[in-house]
């Protein structure tokens, strides 16, 4: 496969799915410049709640309390933020049911830290990019209250990768001269819902066809790193719209890699990141047994 020019992945964390929650006419979001979380008690069915829970955990059922930290728009929301909400889920004021995070940006890896943590009584919501505007141009949250609305984080799928060593190893020289191929096909990218994207109506309408039918026609670019160090991504294969060099297909990229890479032993780390039309980046980390 012919080597494709390198474009640098944006730095925007991206959103995820189509369904929402939705601040009921009680509800505060302040907005804050802050670099320290924000704490909101929100017992269900009134005061600070969290109405229409996207994942049906908890949410709107009585005499259930929920937490909800909204973080600053100044940082990256990550493991270390996600962790102490747990913790102070089970231990602020006797515990609470569950707890929301609400997140500006992200570390591109949130989607792996979540998946780790595995608690169903964890959500990570995110904050509309342009609610600052909003909240200046609607003379504050007042006149906001039940029209703010939160996404759930987005993902983005791969089918197993398959790895394939090129030549048998006789001895540790010929190791280190051998080739192999890792070959990694993307199943599915699940984008936030158009409601939330500054469209008319009626494009809205066409992208959520789009979202329906054909999910990764969304995605710009991709870039594959086979030996992902859990830190730095090091993009050796990329892809892009516009790129025909192995299809003629100039509107979208390709939906599998064949990616020659020198041999390791052992089981070897591997990560894909994509980037969406939106600039919305989502990444997905597999370890793949050895060849």
């Amino acid at each position: 496969m012919p080597a494709r020019s390198h474009a640098p992945i944006g730095t925007q964390q991206r959103l995820k799915g189509r369904r929402w929650t939705t601040l009921n006419k009680n509800g505060h979001r302040p907005a804050t410049a802050s670099r320290k979380p924000n704490w909101y008690p929100s017992p269900s069915g009134g005061g600070n709640s969290l109405s229409g829970s996207p994942s049906g955990r908890g949410g709107g059922l009585r005499g259930s309390k929920t937490l909800v930290l909204a973080d600053s728009p100044n940082k990256l929301t990550g493991a270390a933020t996600l962790k102490k909400a747990i913790a102070q889920r089970d231990n602020l004021m006797g515990g609470w049911d569950r707890v929301v995070v609400l997140g500006w940006n992200f570390e591109p890896s949130i989607g792996e830290t979540i998946t780790a943590l595995n608690d169903s009584r964890l959500e990570v919501l995110v904050i509309p990019p342009d609610l600052m505007d909003r909240l200046k141009k609607k003379g504050g949250l007042d006149k906001l209250r039940g029209q703010v609305r939160f996404s759930s984080l987005q993902y983005l799928t791969i089918y197993p990768v398959e790895r394939k060593a090129l030549t048998p190893a006789l001895s540790q020289g010929e190791r280190e001269l051998m080739q192999e191929t890792l070959t990694v096909k993307l199943k599915n990218y699940v984008l936030l819902s158009p409601e939330a994207i500054n469209l008319d109506d009626a494009n809205r309408i066409k992208l959520q066809a789009v979202i329906n039918q054909e999910p990764l026609a969304l995605i710009e670019y991709w870039a594959v790193d086979p030996d992902y160090d859990g830190r730095v991504f090091r993009s050796v294969w990329q892809d892009y719209r516009g790129n025909t060099a192995n299809d003629a297909d100039a509107l979208r990229v390709v939906t599998q890699a064949v990616v020659p890479t020198p041999f390791k032993a052992g089981p070897r780390k591997v990560c894909v990141r994509v980037v969406d039309v939106f600039g919305f980046e989502a990444e997905v980390v597999t370890t793949v047994g050895a060849a």
